[in-house]
Parts: C-alpha cells; sequence; structure tokens
C-alpha cells in the first residue's frame, strides 16, 4: 500500500490547481483569438467588398470612381462597435484628468473619441491594402482571469506588421481594450496626445474636447 505524505498531497493537488489554471486561460486565449480574427477578416471582406463597388461604378462612369469612405466607416463601426471597448480607452486616455471631468464633458469627450477612432481605424485599413493575417501563437498567456493578449502579423503594401491586441472579458464578451503596432501603444500615445493637449489649453477641458470634435 503506497501511503502519500502531507507534502505531497500538497504538491499534487497545487500540479492539479495549475494544470486547471492553464487549461481555463488556453481556452480563454482561444475564444479572446477568435474576437480578433472574426472581426480582423470582416474588416478585410468589407474593404474588398467596396473596392469590386467602386470597380463597378468605375465601369458604368466610364472613369475612376474613388471608394465610398462614409460607407466603409459606416461598415467599420458595425464591426468594430461590438468588439472595441470605446468606453474604457476613451476613459484611459483621459487619465487623471478623467477625475476632473464632469458626465457631461466625459459623454462628450467618449463619443468624439470614438468617432475619431473609428475614422482613423478606417482610413488606416483603406491605406495599407492588407492582403492577409496571421494569428500569432501565444507562448504566454496571460494568467491574469477575464484578460488575454492576441498577436497578428497583418502582410500589407509589400511588409509585414505586428499588432498587438490587448483583450478584456466583459459582459457582452472578449473586447479590445488597447491596441499595440510594431511597438507604438496607441493608448499610451492617445493620453499623451490627450495630455498635451490640456496643457496648450492651460487646463480648459472644454477647449480640448472641442479640437477633439473638430480638429481642423
Amino acid at each position: 500500500m503506497i501511503v502519500f505524505t502531507n507534502g505531497f498531497k500538497r504538491l499534487l493537488l497545487g500540479m492539479l490547481l495549475a494544470f486547471c489554471s492553464f487549461v481555463a486561460n488556453a481556452d480563454e486565449w482561444d475564444k479572446a483569438s477568435g474576437v480578433v480574427e472574426q472581426s480582423t477578416q470582416a474588416m478585410i471582406d468589407l474593404l474588398k467588398q467596396s473596392r469590386l463597388e467602386a470597380e463597378r461604378k468605375s465601369e458604368i462612369a466610364g472613369q475612376p470612381v474613388a471608394l465610398d469612405e462614409l460607407e466603409i466607416l459606416k461598415g467599420m463601426e458595425v464591426i468594430l462597435q461590438p468588439v472595441v471597448d470605446f468606453d474604457s480607452i476613451a476613459k484611459g486616455v483621459m487619465a487623471k484628468f478623467y477625475r476632473r471631468a464632469s458626465e457631461q464633458q466625459i459623454e462628450k469627450f467618449r463619443i468624439a473619441f470614438k468617432r475619431s477612432l473609428l475614422n482613423t481605424y478606417s482610413r488606416a485599413v483603406v491605406a495599407f491594402k492588407i492582403n492577409k493575417f496571421q494569428i500569432q501563437p501565444n507562448a504566454s498567456r496571460s494568467i491574469k482571469p477575464d484578460r488575454q493578449k492576441v498577436w497578428v502579423k497583418v502582410y500589407a503594401n509589400g511588409a509585414a506588421y505586428d499588432i498587438n491586441y490587448a483583450m478584456k472579458k466583459r459582459e457582452q464578451g472578449w473586447k479590445v481594450t488597447n491596441v499595440t503596432l510594431d511597438g507604438i501603444n496607441l493608448g499610451l500615445a492617445f493620453r499623451q496626445q490627450f495630455a498635451n493637449a490640456m496643457a496648450q489649453n492651460k487646463g480648459n477641458m472644454d477647449d480640448v474636447i472641442a479640437f477633439w470634435i473638430s480638429p481642423s
């Protein structure tokens, strides 16, 4: 008869819990990466369809017809709205100024930031001419519950780009809370931009939000 010591039992239990945690985190990563994969493919399909429509109109008109950027923007919003946590990102961009802002100012900036982010993303997708993408295996999956990082390699314009999506599980599902493109943390870049604007406008948040709404 084999007798297990209390120390061995604790070790065995620890190994079992660690294994269960790894399996759970692996399942979380699969779901988070699935959200990124589906939304990325949807954006590529949207752009492909938009280009086909522009070619069709060009043939009818007998001259080049540009892509309908307004329709692309609308399509991008449909794709990204369910998977991007705009509210969380906007709060992070305001950072320490968030607590100083009124509810009205927070809401105005949230709407302005969402619109500017969608515009930026739409223009980038159009300009990049993405050929294909690959979800990269993640060897260092997050040990934090409901948080994952998903790496994507995008091939566009004859070059390869690395995109890292920080994901967090919300009630509605997995959502993007930050993006790092080739080492550039967009959340931090926007935060610095907001802080600089506050300094330039002598702390007048209404002016900063107004500029974000209409930068021209």
